[in-house]
């Protein structure tokens, strides 16, 4: 699967995701025409080369306006703009359905962000700097270039946010922003004590809206194959201000196994008929293991212990499966590291029939083989010998071949 991971080192803003876009790859060209395609008159926008600390960028400037007159973030005259203009204004574009349905996603949560600060309903939002051309182009350009990329997964290191004051269209706010604090609810977030803003609003509601909350600061093995570095606008003494976006494919060193988690729940107040039928269902969902651990509960009462192994895309499944299925009232899980061997499966002939086996590669190197139960006992009831026997004589050929 095609991933990409922002590495907001030095926070996140509409046009560092812009410059990173064309670092990567993204034709300048695209954004050129997703403007034309929105209808915005005579707006240019313009990637030129720059650095910082030493380390090449990409700037992306948004002109608006009579020539020379250029839209800086957060320092223009705004067009004040509602939710329902913006949606208007995309929807009769045209784009593509997945570019809108991207760019109409991030608009609306950011939306959602103001209104609950301001403390008003949606569609009363005055979206003041999101109104404004340039954060427009922002939020839809972003949505054009990641739809080009055919990303399929979305992660994100901790947001980077500075300390100190800013003037917005509403006054004299406190850093960070109070719509970037609500965009980022719930997701990792590191005070620099940088005296300059360094996530924005929307660049927090466009991370925000493609990064799923487990998606932060990702243990699992990731392989890139290319880097990006889109450039802000400010100047910092102690980091490059730049965006980095690195694109590649989830993958995994020798025997990790990406993305697994434990569900587990206390149970002590169910029929021990229905645990098999529990078990059965979650097998059957994906799930890697599913074990009864006997525990002392509460009141010394006696309990199980149910634990599930499986990857994180199954969570909701099989959660789902745990709350409906047992009488537990909710349950707790957790990220853990899996190592385990490469495996193939084979067939053998023996004198008894088809014996399925398990093959694994061991850390040097070797093999080792081992015959699969229910194979072992269907020789042996055909046979009429033990299945003690059966299952020596098979494994004595494996050892032999």
């Amino acid at each position: 699967m095609k991933i990409a991971y922002f590495d907001m080192f030095s926070g996140v803003s509409g046009d560092m995701i812009l410059g990173a876009l064309v670092s990567c790859g993204v034709p300048e060209e695209l954004l050129r025409e997703t403007v034309a395609a929105l209808g915005l008159p005579e707006v240019e926008i313009t990637a030129r080369r720059s650095e910082s600390h030493g380390i090449a960028s990409v700037k992306v400037e948004v002109q608006a306006g009579s020539p020379g007159h250029h839209h800086h973030h957060h320092h223009e005259e705004h067009h004040h703009r509602g939710l329902s203009e913006i949606r208007r204004m995309i929807g009769e574009s045209s784009l593509g359905p997945e570019v809108k349905e991207l760019a109409t996603a991030i608009f609306t949560r950011l939306g959602e962000a103001e209104a609950a600060v301001h403390g008003v309903e949606l569609e009363k939002v005055h979206f003041h700097e999101v109104g404004a051309v340039d954060s427009i182009v922002d939020i839809v350009g972003a949505a054009a270039g990641l739809v080009s990329l055919n990303i399929g997964r979305y992660y994100a290191g901790a947001f980077r946010v500075g300390t100190g004051f800013i003037e917005f269209s509403h006054g004299r706010l406190a850093l960070p922003a109070p719509a970037t604090l609500k965009l980022i609810e719930g997701c990792p977030m590191e005070r620099t004590g940088v005296p300059s803003e360094l996530t924005t609003p929307t660049g927090a509601a466009i991370v925000s809206t493609l990064v799923k909350k487990g998606d932060y600061e990702p243990t699992k093995a990731l392989t890139f194959y290319a880097t990006g570095y889109g450039q802000g606008s400010r100047v910092l003494n102690d980091r490059p201000n730049q965006l980095r976006l690195m694109l590649g494919e989830e993958g995994r060193g020798p025997g990790q196994c990406p993305g697994t988690l434990v569900l587990e729940c206390n149970i002590d107040d169910m029929n021990p008929q229905y645990f098999d039928h529990l078990m059965e269902r979650l097998f059957s969902a994906g799930a890697y293991e599913v074990f009864f651990v006997p525990i002392q509960m509460k009141k010394n009462r006696p309990g199980i212990q149910l634990q599930v192994l499986t990857d994180e895309e199954k969570l909701d499944t099989l959660a789902g499966i745990i709350l409906t299925e047992s009488t537990t009232i909710g349950l707790r899980y957790y990220k853990v590291h899996r190592i385990t061997l490469e495996r193939s499966q084979e067939t053998v002939d023996t004198p008894w029939g088809k014996i399925g086996v398990k093959v694994v590669v061991l850390p040097g190197g070797g093999k080792r083989a081992k015959p699969e139960f229910e194979d072992l006992r269907k020789a042996a009831k055909s046979s009429g010998l033990p299945l003690v026997e059966i299952a020596g004589r098979v494994e004595a050929l494996l050892n032999k071949s």
